[in-house]
């Protein structure tokens, strides 16, 4: 029987993958209709059958590393577009638009031709008689659990245009917190790229110039500039297989990054690598709760709150703390004690939770300490901005001298060549 590969969603936005035996696609699709999901993408899988499966097992992570990266490409829609149109939404609504206007409205509007075709079908699946939150659940790369659940909450408790508001002040906030942090980390990225760059060109270009002339002059080459032109000689030598080599390594750990245990070990590696596991995870901190107050003063309970909170944090070793702490509460401890108990969650998140819980404003605390994480984060990528210039300065200016080093210190013995003769 063919296999096929099926992307669905279910009504509370979760995205499902995977594989199935069916006669035909269109039986795959009814089945899955039957059970109330989404059917997203039907297509053959690659090998067309069980003989295939080996391969697409072997290559799967990999595949779907690369479809997803397309698909998120190919949607157009980033923060700033989401901002926007959640802004345009609430303004509009609270102006007593009906919502089916309101979309044909900003589709019109909107230059981005991808997001236009999204809220042409989320426009035309409520015409069609879905709820706005299940029409929203048909497009998971555009609106996520967070966004699907806090909507579907409005639209239970009659307060869409007020949860449209916080939903655009939460979108804003990550927006602006997502910005800071990659601006911080990318800064020493790019300019550790460019000194790689400089040092490579001295390597494969300079240094042959040097060989050359000390080569020409008999020139006993000291230990230091031996060592260089050994390493020129190498890079030289070998630049393909070296960059046939990297590019293997980044595919591997591309595709590692896309299974379970790849995720979490570079997840946890981020969150404790030196200068940068601190800012990390105080914007973690200020995600986790700023979501989970947006979630509850939503209408949310909070166990669900805290199931979608456990599949939104950004960390792999963060979202199983909450799904760990989620689960105890279940068996009745309370939200400070389960999360403390992870070991995750530092104790001022931990005493505000408390302090919450204990007064009844569970929501107002953790949006307290989403605050404070937040200005946190500023202080931290204010302070990193200072340390990182003077210790990138320090970095090049020691490889570059280094190499300068060893390229002119046969020249204090050059004299003694020359005496000799240059032939």
């Amino acid at each position: 029987m063919p296999v096929f590969e099926y992307e669905v969603a279910d009504r509370a936005g979760a995205l499902t993958r995977g594989r199935a035996e069916a006669a035909t696609e269109g039986d795959l699709i009814a089945r899955f209709k039957e059970q109330g999901q989404w059917v997203l993408a039907v297509r053959p899988a690659a090998g067309g059958g069980v003989a295939g499966l080996g391969a697409g097992v072997a290559l799967g992570p990999l595949i779907e590393a690369a479809r997803q990266m397309v698909k998120r490409l190919s949607s157009g829609v980033n923060l700033a577009t989401m901002v926007l149109f959640t802004g345009q939404l609430a303004a509009m609504l609270s102006g007593g638009l009906h919502l089916v206007r309101i979309l044909t409205a900003l589709a019109a509007e909107t230059t981005n031709k991808p997001f236009r075709k999204v809220l042409e079908d989320v426009r035309d699946a409520i015409t069609g008689g879905a709820s706005f939150a299940d029409s929203l659940t048909r497009h998971p790369h555009v609106f996520d659990r967070l966004y699907v659940a806090v909507i579907r909450a409005g639209e239970l408790s009659g307060s869409l245009p007020q949860v449209l508001d916080t939903l655009t002040v939460y979108l804003e906030k990550t927006a602006n917190l997502r910005r800071k942090v990659k601006g911080a980390i990318a800064y020493p990225i790019v300019i550790l790229i460019v000194a790689l760059l400089v040092v490579f060109v001295m390597v494969v270009k300079i240094v042959p110039i040097f060989q050359g002339v000390y080569a020409r002059a008999n020139a006993t080459l000291p230990a230091p500039t031996r060592a260089l032109v050994a390493i020129s000689d190498a890079v030289r030598d070998s630049t393909l297989t070296v960059l046939v080599v990297l590019i293997l390594v980044v595919i591997g750990i591309f595709a590692a990054l896309q299974t379970e245990a790849g995720r979490r070990l570079f997840d946890r590696f981020k969150l404790n690598v030196p200068l940068f596991g601190s800012l990390i995870r105080k914007a973690i901190m200020a995600r986790v709760c700023r979501t989970l107050s947006v979630l509850l003063n939503s209408g949310i309970p909070l166990i669900e709150a805290m199931e979608t909170v456990s599949k939104v944090a950004g960390n792999k070793v963060v979202e199983e703390a909450m799904a760990a702490a989620t689960q105890r509460m279940r068996d009745g401890g309370t939200i400070a004690e389960t999360l403390r108990e992870t070991g995750q969650f530092p104790s001022m998140v931990t005493q505000l939770v408390a302090t919450g819980e204990e007064s009844g404003t569970l929501p107002g605390m953790l949006a307290k300490a989403a605050l404070y994480y937040e200005q946190q984060v500023d202080s931290a990528v204010a302070t990193l901005s200072t340390l990182i210039e003077p210790i990138m300065i320090v970095i090049m200016g020691a490889i570059a001298g280094s190499i300068i080093f060893a390229l002119y210190l046969p020249i204090f013995t050059l004299g003694q060549a020359l005496k000799g003769g240059i032939k």
